[in-house]
């Protein structure tokens, strides 16, 4: 990305990509600081807790 003069760098940078905190033990999606962990069966994300726990009635 070019210099603007009198601007800061980090205002012209792309942001850190986040790095994962744990992944699901399910589907192996990595889960980020501030996703939802289910520690049903050793930890899985919500989609995974949603297709094997939840039933519609």
């Amino acid at each position: 990305m070019e210099h603007i003069p009198g601007y800061d760098e980090w205002k012209t940078s792309a942001p850190e990509e986040q790095e994962p905190v744990a992944y699901c033990n399910q589907c192996g999606d990595p889960l980020y600081e501030g996703d939802a962990l289910y520690t049903v069966d050793g930890g899985i994300c919500e989609k995974c807790l949603s297709d094997g726990y939840r039933r519609v009635l």
